[in-house]
Protein backbone atom coordinates (compact mmCIF):
# COMPACT_ATOMS: atom_id res chain seq x y z
CA UNK A 1 0.00 0.00 0.00
CA UNK A 2 1.19 3.52 -0.78
CA UNK A 3 2.21 5.29 2.41
CA UNK A 4 2.72 8.69 0.83
CA UNK A 5 0.53 10.70 -1.54
CA UNK A 6 1.66 12.30 -4.78
CA UNK A 7 1.24 15.70 -3.11
CA UNK A 8 3.60 14.71 -0.29
CA UNK A 9 6.13 13.45 -2.83
CA UNK A 10 5.96 16.70 -4.80
CA UNK A 11 6.59 18.68 -1.62
CA UNK A 12 9.52 16.49 -0.60
CA UNK A 13 11.22 16.48 -4.00
CA UNK A 14 10.80 20.25 -4.34
CA UNK A 15 12.54 20.82 -1.01
CA UNK A 16 15.25 18.31 -1.86
CA UNK A 17 16.29 20.28 -4.94
CA UNK A 18 17.87 22.79 -2.55
CA UNK A 19 19.27 20.24 -0.10
CA UNK A 20 23.01 19.70 0.14
CA UNK A 21 22.14 15.98 0.36
CA UNK A 22 20.68 15.85 -3.17
CA UNK A 23 23.86 14.27 -4.54
CA UNK A 24 24.62 12.03 -1.57
CA UNK A 25 24.41 8.26 -1.97
CA UNK A 26 21.03 6.82 -0.99
CA UNK A 27 22.86 3.90 0.61
CA UNK A 28 24.73 6.34 2.84
CA UNK A 29 21.59 8.30 3.67
CA UNK A 30 19.81 5.09 4.70
CA UNK A 31 22.76 4.07 6.86
CA UNK A 32 22.84 7.49 8.54
CA UNK A 33 19.16 7.13 9.36
CA UNK A 34 19.71 3.63 10.72
CA UNK A 35 16.89 2.37 8.53
CA UNK A 36 16.46 -0.42 6.00
CA UNK A 37 19.24 -0.47 3.42
CA UNK A 38 18.58 1.05 0.01
CA UNK A 39 18.62 -2.01 -2.30
CA UNK A 40 20.23 -0.44 -5.35
CA UNK A 41 23.95 0.23 -5.62
CA UNK A 42 25.85 2.46 -8.03
CA UNK A 43 27.18 6.01 -8.21
CA UNK A 44 23.98 7.24 -9.84
CA UNK A 45 21.83 6.10 -6.91
CA UNK A 46 21.29 9.53 -5.38
CA UNK A 47 18.18 11.58 -4.60
CA UNK A 48 18.94 13.77 -7.62
CA UNK A 49 18.26 10.74 -9.82
CA UNK A 50 14.64 10.56 -8.70
CA UNK A 51 13.42 14.02 -7.69
CA UNK A 52 12.75 15.24 -11.23
CA UNK A 53 9.95 12.67 -11.63
CA UNK A 54 6.37 13.09 -10.42
CA UNK A 55 4.76 10.28 -8.44
CA UNK A 56 3.30 8.44 -11.43
CA UNK A 57 6.60 8.63 -13.29
CA UNK A 58 8.45 7.46 -10.19
CA UNK A 59 6.30 4.34 -10.01
CA UNK A 60 7.25 3.47 -13.60
CA UNK A 61 11.02 3.62 -13.09
CA UNK A 62 12.83 0.25 -13.30
CA UNK A 63 14.21 0.68 -9.77
CA UNK A 64 10.67 1.05 -8.40
CA UNK A 65 8.74 -0.99 -10.99
CA UNK A 66 5.31 -0.23 -9.56
CA UNK A 67 6.35 -1.44 -6.11
CA UNK A 68 4.69 0.84 -3.57
CA UNK A 69 6.95 -0.44 -0.78
CA UNK A 70 10.08 0.63 -2.66
CA UNK A 71 8.53 4.03 -3.34
CA UNK A 72 7.61 4.32 0.35
CA UNK A 73 11.18 3.46 1.31
CA UNK A 74 12.71 6.04 -1.05
CA UNK A 75 10.33 8.79 0.03
CA UNK A 76 10.86 7.87 3.68
CA UNK A 77 14.63 8.22 3.33
CA UNK A 78 14.27 11.64 1.73
CA UNK A 79 11.68 12.81 4.25
CA UNK A 80 13.77 11.79 7.26
CA UNK A 81 16.87 13.35 5.71
CA UNK A 82 15.00 16.64 5.33
CA UNK A 83 14.14 16.47 9.02
CA UNK A 84 17.86 16.57 9.79
CA UNK A 85 18.20 19.64 7.55
CA UNK A 86 15.42 21.55 9.32
CA UNK A 87 17.43 22.57 12.43
CA UNK A 88 19.71 24.48 10.09
CA UNK A 89 16.83 26.17 8.25
CA UNK A 90 17.10 29.48 10.11
CA UNK A 91 20.82 29.63 9.54
CA UNK A 92 20.40 28.94 5.82
CA UNK A 93 17.75 31.65 5.56
CA UNK A 94 20.02 34.16 7.25
CA UNK A 95 22.89 33.28 4.91
CA UNK A 96 20.63 33.71 1.87
CA UNK A 97 19.36 37.05 3.13
CA UNK A 98 22.91 38.28 3.69
CA UNK A 99 23.93 37.06 0.24
CA UNK A 100 20.97 38.91 -1.24
CA UNK A 101 22.07 42.17 0.38
CA UNK A 102 25.59 41.68 -0.98
CA UNK A 103 24.38 40.65 -4.43
CA UNK A 104 26.28 42.87 -6.92
CA UNK A 105 23.51 42.37 -9.48
CA UNK A 106 20.92 43.90 -7.18
CA UNK A 107 23.31 46.79 -6.56
CA UNK A 108 23.53 47.39 -10.32
CA UNK A 109 19.75 47.34 -10.64
CA UNK A 110 19.46 49.91 -7.85
CA UNK A 111 22.19 52.16 -9.30
CA UNK A 112 20.57 52.17 -12.74
CA UNK A 113 17.07 52.71 -11.38
CA UNK A 114 15.80 49.36 -12.63
CA UNK A 115 12.92 47.95 -10.59
CA UNK A 116 13.58 44.51 -9.11
CA UNK A 117 9.91 43.76 -9.81
CA UNK A 118 10.26 44.16 -13.58
CA UNK A 119 8.54 41.10 -15.14
CA UNK A 120 10.82 38.53 -16.68
CA UNK A 121 8.19 37.92 -19.35
CA UNK A 122 8.99 41.37 -20.79
CA UNK A 123 12.73 40.62 -20.94
CA UNK A 124 14.56 39.20 -23.93
CA UNK A 125 15.63 35.71 -22.85
CA UNK A 126 15.90 32.46 -24.76
CA UNK A 127 13.36 29.71 -24.24
CA UNK A 128 15.96 27.66 -22.37
CA UNK A 129 16.55 30.41 -19.81
CA UNK A 130 12.80 30.95 -19.45
CA UNK A 131 12.29 27.26 -18.72
CA UNK A 132 14.99 27.29 -16.02
CA UNK A 133 13.48 30.39 -14.41
CA UNK A 134 9.94 28.99 -14.58
CA UNK A 135 11.06 25.75 -12.94
CA UNK A 136 12.42 27.81 -10.03
CA UNK A 137 9.36 30.05 -9.81
CA UNK A 138 11.34 33.11 -10.92
CA UNK A 139 9.10 35.84 -12.38
CA UNK A 140 10.99 39.12 -11.88
CA UNK A 141 14.45 40.45 -12.71
CA UNK A 142 15.22 40.72 -8.98
CA UNK A 143 14.40 37.05 -8.47
CA UNK A 144 16.53 36.27 -11.51
CA UNK A 145 19.45 38.09 -9.88
CA UNK A 146 19.12 36.05 -6.69
CA UNK A 147 18.73 32.79 -8.61
CA UNK A 148 21.79 33.60 -10.67
CA UNK A 149 23.92 34.22 -7.62
CA UNK A 150 22.80 30.94 -6.04
CA UNK A 151 23.29 28.92 -9.22
CA UNK A 152 26.67 30.43 -10.06
CA UNK A 153 28.11 28.74 -6.98
CA UNK A 154 26.72 25.32 -7.94
CA UNK A 155 26.63 24.95 -11.71
CA UNK A 156 28.37 26.21 -14.84
CA UNK A 157 26.05 28.69 -16.52
CA UNK A 158 25.95 29.32 -20.23
CA UNK A 159 24.16 31.20 -22.98
CA UNK A 160 22.12 34.33 -22.34
CA UNK A 161 21.68 33.37 -18.67
CA UNK A 162 25.42 33.82 -18.14
CA UNK A 163 25.62 36.86 -20.42
CA UNK A 164 22.82 38.62 -18.54
CA UNK A 165 24.40 37.90 -15.16
CA UNK A 166 27.77 39.15 -16.37
CA UNK A 167 26.29 42.34 -17.79
CA UNK A 168 24.38 43.09 -14.60
CA UNK A 169 27.28 42.17 -12.33
CA UNK A 170 29.69 44.49 -14.13
CA UNK A 171 27.19 47.23 -15.00
CA UNK A 172 27.66 46.71 -18.75
CA UNK A 173 24.92 49.04 -20.02
CA UNK A 174 25.11 47.86 -23.64
CA UNK A 175 24.92 44.25 -22.49
CA UNK A 176 21.98 45.02 -20.22
CA UNK A 177 20.17 46.61 -23.17
CA UNK A 178 20.23 43.30 -25.01
CA UNK A 179 17.74 41.71 -22.62
CA UNK A 180 16.18 44.62 -20.70
CA UNK A 181 14.60 47.79 -22.17
CA UNK A 182 17.42 49.90 -20.80
CA UNK A 183 18.77 52.96 -22.64
CA UNK A 184 22.51 53.51 -22.26
CA UNK A 185 23.34 56.60 -20.28
CA UNK A 186 19.90 56.84 -18.69
CA UNK A 187 18.18 55.44 -15.64
CA UNK A 188 15.17 53.19 -15.43
CA UNK A 189 13.52 51.19 -18.19
CA UNK A 190 11.60 52.54 -21.19
CA UNK A 191 8.52 51.60 -23.20
CA UNK A 192 10.21 52.34 -26.52
CA UNK A 193 12.93 49.77 -25.90
CA UNK A 194 10.44 47.36 -24.33
CA UNK A 195 8.43 47.30 -27.54
CA UNK A 196 11.64 47.06 -29.53
CA UNK A 197 12.65 43.97 -27.56
CA UNK A 198 9.42 42.13 -28.36
CA UNK A 199 10.65 40.89 -31.76
CA UNK A 200 14.27 40.60 -30.56
CA UNK A 201 13.67 37.04 -29.39
CA UNK A 202 12.90 35.94 -32.94
CA UNK A 203 15.67 34.65 -35.22
CA UNK A 204 17.22 37.56 -37.10
CA UNK A 205 16.04 36.14 -40.44
CA UNK A 206 12.44 36.20 -39.17
CA UNK A 207 12.83 39.78 -37.93
CA UNK A 208 14.06 40.85 -41.35
CA UNK A 209 11.28 38.96 -43.12
CA UNK A 210 8.61 40.60 -40.97
CA UNK A 211 10.18 44.04 -41.39
CA UNK A 212 10.32 43.64 -45.16
CA UNK A 213 6.69 42.54 -45.19
CA UNK A 214 5.84 45.68 -43.20
CA UNK A 215 7.58 47.94 -45.71
CA UNK A 216 10.86 48.60 -43.92
CA UNK A 217 13.78 50.11 -45.84
CA UNK A 218 16.51 47.51 -45.36
CA UNK A 219 20.12 47.40 -46.51
CA UNK A 220 20.87 45.19 -49.52
CA UNK A 221 22.32 42.45 -47.32
CA UNK A 222 19.38 42.52 -44.89
CA UNK A 223 16.87 42.56 -47.72
CA UNK A 224 18.57 39.53 -49.24
CA UNK A 225 18.41 37.69 -45.91
CA UNK A 226 14.69 38.39 -45.57
CA UNK A 227 12.79 35.43 -46.95
CA UNK A 228 9.13 35.75 -47.97
CA UNK A 229 6.64 34.85 -45.24
CA UNK A 230 3.13 33.57 -45.79
CA UNK A 231 0.18 35.58 -44.51
CA UNK A 232 -0.46 32.89 -41.92
CA UNK A 233 3.12 33.04 -40.63
CA UNK A 234 2.98 36.82 -40.32
CA UNK A 235 -0.34 36.72 -38.48
CA UNK A 236 0.96 34.06 -36.10
CA UNK A 237 3.97 36.18 -35.17
CA UNK A 238 1.85 39.30 -34.78
CA UNK A 239 -0.68 37.57 -32.55
CA UNK A 240 2.05 36.33 -30.21
CA UNK A 241 3.80 39.70 -30.07
CA UNK A 242 0.58 41.62 -29.39
CA UNK A 243 0.14 39.70 -26.14
CA UNK A 244 3.52 40.97 -24.95
CA UNK A 245 2.73 44.48 -26.21
CA UNK A 246 -0.38 44.58 -24.04
CA UNK A 247 1.66 43.58 -20.98
CA UNK A 248 4.31 46.21 -21.77
CA UNK A 249 1.72 48.98 -22.08
CA UNK A 250 0.24 47.94 -18.76
CA UNK A 251 3.63 48.10 -17.01
CA UNK A 252 4.82 51.38 -18.60
CA UNK A 253 1.72 53.48 -17.86
CA UNK A 254 3.57 56.81 -17.74
CA UNK A 255 5.51 56.09 -20.91
CA UNK A 256 2.26 55.05 -22.58
CA UNK A 257 0.78 58.47 -21.82
CA UNK A 258 3.93 60.13 -23.19
CA UNK A 259 3.54 58.16 -26.43
CA UNK A 260 -0.07 59.25 -26.71
CA UNK A 261 0.99 62.88 -26.25
CA UNK A 262 3.81 62.49 -28.79
CA UNK A 263 1.36 61.33 -31.43
CA UNK A 264 -1.29 63.85 -30.40
CA UNK A 265 1.26 66.63 -30.93
CA UNK A 266 1.84 65.44 -34.49
CA UNK A 267 4.81 63.19 -33.83
CA UNK A 268 5.30 60.05 -35.90
CA UNK A 269 5.80 56.42 -34.98
CA UNK A 270 9.13 56.45 -36.82
CA UNK A 271 10.39 59.32 -34.73
CA UNK A 272 9.35 57.59 -31.53
CA UNK A 273 11.13 54.33 -32.36
CA UNK A 274 14.24 55.72 -34.07
CA UNK A 275 16.20 55.32 -30.82
CA UNK A 276 16.13 51.56 -31.41
CA UNK A 277 18.72 52.13 -34.14
CA UNK A 278 17.57 49.01 -35.99
CA UNK A 279 15.36 49.52 -39.07
CA UNK A 280 13.97 46.00 -38.85
CA UNK A 281 12.84 46.17 -35.23
CA UNK A 282 11.67 49.77 -35.71
CA UNK A 283 9.33 48.65 -38.50
CA UNK A 284 7.98 45.77 -36.40
CA UNK A 285 7.47 48.06 -33.41
CA UNK A 286 5.53 50.53 -35.57
CA UNK A 287 3.37 47.70 -36.87
CA UNK A 288 2.65 46.41 -33.37
CA UNK A 289 1.65 49.82 -32.02
CA UNK A 290 -0.70 50.38 -34.96
CA UNK A 291 -2.13 46.86 -34.81
CA UNK A 292 -5.48 48.07 -33.46
CA UNK A 293 -6.04 49.95 -36.70
CA UNK A 294 -5.27 46.85 -38.72
CA UNK A 295 -7.67 44.85 -36.54
CA UNK A 296 -10.61 46.89 -37.85
CA UNK A 297 -9.36 46.73 -41.41
CA UNK A 298 -8.14 50.32 -41.64
CA UNK A 299 -4.40 50.25 -41.91
CA UNK A 300 -2.85 53.69 -41.62
CA UNK A 301 0.62 54.75 -42.78
CA UNK A 302 3.31 54.32 -40.15
CA UNK A 303 3.69 58.09 -39.87
CA UNK A 304 0.00 58.77 -39.26
CA UNK A 305 -0.61 61.10 -36.33
CA UNK A 306 -3.12 60.70 -33.56
CA UNK A 307 -5.72 62.95 -35.12
CA UNK A 308 -5.80 60.90 -38.31
CA UNK A 309 -5.88 57.63 -36.39
CA UNK A 310 -8.90 58.73 -34.39
CA UNK A 311 -10.74 59.49 -37.63
CA UNK A 312 -9.94 55.97 -38.78
CA UNK A 313 -11.66 54.07 -36.02
CA UNK A 314 -10.59 55.17 -32.56
CA UNK A 315 -7.03 53.88 -32.49
CA UNK A 316 -6.25 54.98 -28.96
CA UNK A 317 -9.48 53.71 -27.45
CA UNK A 318 -8.66 50.29 -28.86
CA UNK A 319 -4.95 50.07 -28.10
CA UNK A 320 -4.56 52.19 -24.99
CA UNK A 321 -7.95 51.93 -23.33
CA UNK A 322 -8.69 55.65 -23.67
CA UNK A 323 -12.30 56.73 -23.33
Amino acid sequence: MAKYTSTEWDDIRKKFRHSIMADTSLVSLAQNLDTQEWPHKGEEEKPSKYIDFNYDELMMLPEIAGNAEKANHLIGILKETLAFDDPFGDMVTQVEQTASKENPILKTLSRLGISENYPLRLSNFSEGTRVVCASEGVKTIGEFANLGQQMSTRVVLGGDFRNALNALTHGDEEGIGLFLPYRKGSTGLHLTEAIGLIPAGLPRADQLSLAKAFGAKLSNSDAAAAKPMSKEQIEKHETTMRVTLTAALEWFKDDKEALIKHLADGGTYERYFVVLNDPAREAIAVRLVSSAVKAVGKVAPASTSTATEEKKGGFFSKLFGKR
